[in-house]
């Protein structure tokens, strides 16, 4: 009998086309890994970086990291998932977008397993070796041991469920590691999906005014159906303009709390001035390198801010974001943010990178 196979679609270097490969499935999974076949895929903004050449990035890979997927086949030992939820075959799952070793400095010391000395990133692989299903953008995903999977409620939708494996979770990440606290007023530099996803988590956690910038109107006018109390154009106003309508906004003191999630460093120094004294400051978006930015350090020290850094996410926060979208599904309409669809085909993932890089969707999906 012929050994079972499956597609992906690779990403063969900056400024090459996208290749169709098909690989045989693996025959057996080692102790606590699991064979997903994917039901959808999402595209993110470091897939489409990647693609560009933006980042260093390993060919021939397999892009995608944002996914949801039923289970086909059951490693040893794994019965439920991360929080205790029993697992059989035909169950939806999503997955921490890495695997991590869980007993390095970083994993059991530090508690930044995303740091982990050995740790490995799905949709950053080289889909050439086995087991080459180690992205969403193929017809199956191989998920390895010291990887987070958690059950995904039989009335949420995969629309609703692929984006949180990324922006979700890091954005409820970037909250809880800047100590957001119920009543705090918000701005949030960045209306792409994390931007959006931010809105809606920090408003269902008890945030006062949630206040968005962007510099496209379309963005923030979803920004505004997902718990922005106050949008901003900044393109339509000078810096200065906008430090005053923040103030104006938050009685004359600055937000709390603002989250960079634009992806350009040079909006840094602007959110630090919207911050009030003792303002908190989380940057999760401008990560690319050389994208540096100038910040007055009297502008730090003598209004007493905290400024943190936050890359990617401790996995507990996946299954945080999961339980707050589901719980809110009804309020927000998180399903409309994924589209259009494209088929797993080396010209469909083209074609949904594109979509997302000239802002036709939100999260662009990729369809076996």
């Amino acid at each position: 009998m012929a050994q079972p196979m499956g597609k992906v679609v690779l990403f063969m270097g900056v400024g090459e086309a996208l290749e169709e490969r098909s690989f045989p499935l693996p025959q057996a999974l080692e102790p606590g890994a699991i064979l997903v076949k994917t039901t959808m895929a999402t595209v993110c903004g470091s897939d489409v970086h990647s693609w560009r050449g933006r980042r260093p990035f390993p060919v021939s890979s397999v892009l995608g990291h944002e996914g949801v997927g039923t289970i086909v086949q059951l490693g040893l030992s794994v019965r439920t998932d991360t929080v205790g939820h029993s697992l059989s075959e035909g169950d939806r799952i999503t997955w921490s977008l890495m695997a991590n070793c869980g007993s390095c400095c970083f994993c059991s010391i530090y508690d930044l397993p995303q740091k982990c000395l050995s740790l490995f990133k799905y949709g950053h692989a080289n889909g050439d070796i086995p087991p080459h299903f180690v992205g969403t953008f193929g017809e199956y995903v191989y998920v390895r041991p010291g990887t987070s999977v958690f059950k995904i409620p039989d009335d949420m939708s995969d629309e609703e469920a692929s984006p949180l494996m990324c922006a979700a979770a890091t954005v409820t990440a970037g909250l809880a590691e800047i100590g957001l606290q119920p009543g705090e007023n918000v701005v949030i530099q960045g209306a792409g999906m994390l931007g959006i996803y931010a809105a809606a988590i920090a408003k269902e956690q008890g945030a006062g005014q949630v206040i968005t910038v962007d510099v496209l109107d379309k963005r923030l006018e979803i920004a505004s159906a997902f718990g922005s109390d106050h949008i901003i154009n900044a393109s339509h106003h000078d810096d200065e303009e906008l430090v005053l309508k923040v103030n104006d906004l938050t009685g004359g003191r600055g937000a709390d709390v603002v989250v960079e999630v634009t992806g350009f460093a040079k909006v840094i120094p602007l959110g630090v001035k919207m911050l009030r004294i003792g303002g908190r400051y989380v940057m999760q978006g401008a990560l690319y390198p050389d994208d540096n930015f100038m910040l007055a350090s009297h502008d730090v020290i003598t209004k007493c801010l905290t400024i943190a850094g936050l890359h990617n996410y401790d996995s507990r926060y996946l299954g945080r974001a999961l339980d707050l979208v589901y719980r809110s599904r009804h309020r927000y309409p998180y399903k409309t943010l994924a589209g259009p669809a494209f088929p797993l085909t080396a010209e469909g993932v083209t074609a949904a990178l594109e979509s997302l890089e000239t802002h036709e969707g939100m999260r662009p999906i990729v369809k076996p």
